[in-house]
């Protein structure tokens, strides 16, 4: 019986896991008593030793490789190369869970890893949901990095519910999904709660808190003495969930109906309530659950009613009463005794949360005819700078100055308040006495501001002019004309503003205010912004008077969603704030 000669078997071979493959049957001349193979077969595939039949279900990935098969019998041997890959499909992102508000879309994106294999250029998507929540429509595209992100949409018609399954997506040579890649499809599980304002709360998440490392507490408007609403955090959309929901803390204000009035630090969060002459409460509650863990009542005084806080130095300053009994107050942050109690003098004026600059002195707007104060940590007035009369602002602080704007932006050292510069704004009129947001420090020597109350006039129609200061040529960089509520937002050269028309948040330049891009809330339901915008590394946070969106900054798309409307504040916790004057809703984003 002479050896067996001529074995073969259809080569290379690429085997995606999970599927049984057609068995592999040997071509060979004469007559084999026994196969064998080395190395080993990858982990689901068998060598028949009788037949030389390759059969079974790959399970593990495994990298293109030669498979050496030896057909014997008693005379001799003949061998054969088998090249052979298991090829796999990794999801890289994971299941997708999310909230999202009714009558607009989500645009989760999902990411995928083709293993030991890549994408026949350009990839096409198809998505199949049974549950009619994911629409079909997919956008693909190559991340560089050998993974692929597929963007998906969902439904804005459904009804309010909790949507969970599994979503086929294809995945295809051409745009009519005729032509599958090698590995065709791959599902991603999903859970989606749809939202409507009246929905029934989903429930309390108290999870276990923990700061992330590099960021600071939530500790005055915007967040930081620069208000540039930037919390340096990468948030998954996929993590985030209701933690617990209160009563919210009515703030008076004759024009504009909600104020940022939430601050964060040490694991509790500080509210005031207050109305315009006769009330005034700062409430410190632990972010743990709400409760309240100690209040203050703004008593003995004329008009006691309570301004927003800021947080600092272990202390929480804010600004109380009017017209001759008008004081900055400070007190222990941990346990609400009082600091100290600093005579301001004013005329029936609002205040933001004074700013607290690096160097830990205070900052705040008052003055009878207007102006700005500062103090130092004990409550001595350091000094007191006269500036337009103008109510409800807040100036920035950094390491050299202190920036000012009510009508012009007037910047002066933090310790003296000797004026280092003054830049006009042509376009500002003083409509109502009011600039309602505060300075927004950009790159050095780059300031915005605008006169932002003024948005409210006539529904709109007079509006106002975001402002670019240059302070090394004590110049105006740029001007944009629009409605613009509230303070922006600033990170990297760019500035992120809301506008109320047309209605959508605006990402402009730093360097020449040119339009980069902008989104505009999909739901007829939004009529107006009612938020600043907070930024993290990759998404925007913004309010509108119905929902609370994240917007993600590569798609430029919402990605997340929740039926409630108010002021936002993010703590070094991850815990989103969204207040207004009935309700106040944390979640948790990480």
């Amino acid at each position: 019986m002479p050896a067996p000669s001529g074995l073969s078997y259809a080569s290379p071979q690429s085997l995606p896991v999970g599927t049984a493959i057609t068995t592999l049957q040997p071509t060979v001349t004469g007559t084999v008593t026994s196969y064998g193979v080395s190395p080993a077969l990858p982990t689901g595939l068998l060598l028949d030793a009788a037949s030389g039949q390759i059969s079974g279900t790959p399970t593990v990935a495994a990298a293109n490789a030669d498979y050496t098969i030896t057909a014997s019998n008693t005379s001799g041997s003949t061998t054969f190369a088998l090249a052979l890959k298991v090829i796999a499909m990794q999801l890289e992102s994971g299941s997708i869970n999310r909230i999202a508000a009714d009558g607009a879309s989500i645009y989760p994106v999902v990411v995928v890893r083709p293993v030991n294999f890549d994408f026949v250029a350009p990839l096409y998507s198809r998505a199949q949901d049974a549950n009619g929540l994911i629409l079909p429509a997919v956008t693909a595209s190559a991340n560089g990095d050998g993974t692929y992100s597929l963007r998906l949409a969902t439904n804005p018609s459904v009804s309010p519910n909790v949507f969970s399954g599994s979503v086929t997506l294809s995945l295809c040579r051409d745009a009519g999904c005729a032509t599958p890649q090698e590995i065709p499809s791959i599902p991603v599980p999903f859970s989606i709660n749809v939202l409507s304002p009246m929905s029934v709360w989903p429930g309390d998440h108290a999870t276990q808190l923990s700061r992330w490392n590099g960021v600071a507490d939530w500790s005055t408007l915007q967040g930081n003495a620069a208000h540039t609403g930037f919390v340096p955090a990468t948030l998954n959309p996929d993590s985030f969930g209701t933690r617990w929901t209160i009563a919210g803390n009515p703030m008076w204000n004759p024009w504009l109906p909600l104020k940022a009035n939430l601050v964060t630090a040490n694991g509790l969060f500080y509210v005031v309530s207050s109305g315009y002459l006769d009330s005034g409460v700062v409430y410190a509650r632990r972010e743990t659950d709400g409760s309240e863990l100690w209040h203050y009542t703004v008593t003995g005084i004329a008009y006691p009613s309570a301004n927003p806080a800021a947080v600092a130095n272990d202390a929480l300053y804010f600004a109380v009463g009017h017209q001759n009994e008008t004081y900055l107050i400070g007190l222990d942050a941990a346990g609400g005794s009082l600091v100290f109690r600093s005579t301001l003098t004013s005329q029936w004026e609002g205040y933001y949360a004074p700013t607290i600059g690096p160097n830990g002195m205070i900052y705040a707007n008052a003055g009878t005819y207007g102006g700005l104060y500062a103090f130092n940590p004990s409550g001595n007035q350091l000094f007191f700078d006269g500036e337009s009369q103008q109510t409800n602002w807040t100036p920035a602080v950094d390491a050299t100055a202190v920036y000012a704007y009510a009508g012009n932006l007037h910047v002066v050292d933090p310790l003296t308040g000797a004026t280092l510069h003054n830049i006009p704004d042509p376009t500002y009129q003083n409509y109502i006495y009011d600039i309602g947001g505060a300075v927004v420090l950009g790159s050095p020597g780059s300031v915005f501001a605008a006169a932002y109350a003024n948005s409210i006039l006539n529904g709109g129609d007079i509006g106002n002019t975001l402002t670019n200061f240059r302070t090394a040529s004590d110049s105006i960089g740029w001007q944009v004309r629009g409605v613009y509520p509230s303070t922006p937002a600033y990170r990297d050269g760019v500035v992120y503003a809301v506008n109320q028309n047309p209605l959508r948040l605006e990402a402009r330049a730093e360097s020449d205010g040119a339009l980069l891009w902008f989104w505009t809330p999909a739901n007829l339901a939004d009529s107006k912004f009612v938020s600043e915008v907070l930024l993290t590394n990759n998404l925007a946070f913004v309010s509108t008077d119905r929902s609370t969106y994240a917007i993600d900054l590569a798609t430029r798309l919402p990605v997340w969603s929740y039926p409630r409307s108010g002021k936002l504040a993010l703590s070094a916790n991850g815990v989103l704030y969204v207040h207004n004057t009935t309700d106040l809703t944390a979640i948790n984003v990480k």
